[in-house]
C-alpha cells in the first residue's frame, strides 16, 4: 500500500509540473452480489487529463468493517479427551476491504472540466479482503472454556486475507462549477478474475464476491 501511494504521489507532481491534475474524494458502498452486505467507504482519487474529453484516472478506497456471528466446531486437542471431545463456539466474523482502481474515462455530451457530462470507461482493479475472527471464551452452553484444550477445524489462525484482481466497466455523470469544483456519481461493475486466500480465515470473508458493484458520490477540484 505504500508503494501505492508513492507512485500515486509522484506521479501527480510530474503531471503538475507539465499541466493540469484533478484530485477527488467522497464515499460510497459496495455491494458484493450475493453477501447481502452493503459497506459503507470513502475514496480518494486523481485524475489526469490525455485531452478535453480523455482521462485516467486512479483511486483508492476503503470500506468499514461488516460482521456477523456464527458458530464454529471445535475439536480437542488431546485425541484421548472424551467430555466432550468436540464443542460449538459463537465467533465474530469481520471483513474488511481496500480496493484501487485504475482506467479510462471518455466524456460525453461535455469536456471534463465544463458544464454537465457523462463518462464512463474500463477499469482495472486490485482488492484487500482482510477478514478477522473473535471466539467466545465458552462454548454455546458456557460450560467450557476451549482455549488451549481445543482447536476449530479451521486451524489456529484468526485473520486472514483475499488478495483479487478485478476487471470491469464504468459510468456516471458530473457537473463542473465554474471556479468551485466538480460534482460526480458513478457506478463501477467488476468481476475478479483471480482471487488468492493466504488461509482458511481469508477465504471465509463474508464481503468478498466474484461480482461487485460500487456506487461512489464525490467531489473533484481541478488545479493547474
Amino acid at each position: 500500500m505504500k508503494r501505492i501511494i508513492l507512485t500515486l504521489l509522484i506521479l501527480s507532481i510530474c503531471w503538475i509540473s507539465k499541466g493540469q491534475i484533478s484530485i477527488s474524494a467522497g464515499t460510497g458502498f459496495l455491494n458484493g452480489v450475493g453477501t447481502g452486505l452493503k459497506p459503507l467507504g470513502f475514496h480518494l482519487g486523481i485524475e489526469l487529463p490525455r485531452s478535453s474529453d480523455l482521462t485516467f484516472y486512479f483511486r483508492a478506497a476503503a470500506y468499514l468493517p461488516s460482521q456477523r456471528m456464527d458458530t464454529a466446531k471445535m475439536t480437542a486437542i488431546d485425541p484421548t479427551t472424551t467430555s466432550p471431545y468436540e464443542l460449538l463456539v459463537s465467533y465474530q466474523n469481520k471483513s474488511t476491504t481496500f480496493y484501487f482502481e485504475g482506467g479510462t474515462r471518455s466524456y460525453l455530451l461535455n469536456d471534463y472540466d465544463n458544464g454537465f457530462a457523462l463518462y464512463g470507461g474500463s477499469i482495472f482493479g486490485i482488492g484487500i479482503n482482510r477478514t478477522v475472527f473473535k471466539y467466545d471464551a465458552y462454548n454455546l452452553t458456557q460450560a467450557y472454556a476451549w482455549e488451549g484444550k481445543y482447536l476449530p477445524l479451521t486451524g489456529s489462525d484468526t485473520k486472514g486475507n483475499i488478495y483479487y484482481l478485478a476487471i470491469g466497466l464504468q459510468g456516471g455523470m458530473k457537473y463542473t462549477i465554474p471556479i468551485k469544483g466538480t460534482i460526480f456519481m458513478d457506478v463501477t461493475g467488476t468481476y475478479a478474475i483471480l482471487g488468492y486466500p493466504n488461509n482458511t480465515v481469508g477465504a471465509s470473508s463474508i464481503t468478498f464476491s466474484r461480482l461487485n458493484l460500487l456506487f461512489n458520490l464525490g467531489y473533484r477540484r481541478d488545479l493547474y
